[in-house]
């Protein structure tokens, strides 16, 4: 979702968005995943009939996302200094 996000600066999916993510999964394991992530507070779920219809993605999500990112590549960097003094 959040490259989707920096890509074409969407910030709501449908459960299509997932399905074509995903083929192999049930609506309703898709649900029960977004869902948690609702319960984590990184998105927003709206629930219709049992199903997530549409999933809204927080900026806490993305900000943690883009964390992330920056301490993996702080690491390798921090690696790769290693690997030349030594």
């Amino acid at each position: 979702m959040v490259m989707s996000y920096h890509e074409s600066e969407r910030d709501r999916f449908d459960m299509d968005f997932f399905l074509s993510l995903f083929p192999e999964e049930t609506e309703k394991h898709i649900s029960d995943a977004l869902m948690v992530l609702d319960h984590d507070g990184l998105v927003s779920v709206f629930i219709a009939d049992a199903i997530a219809y549409i999933t809204t993605l927080h900026p806490a999500a993305i900000r943690d996302c883009e964390e992330n990112t920056m301490l993996k590549k702080g690491y390798q960097y921090i690696k790769e200094i290693k690997s030349l003094i030594g």
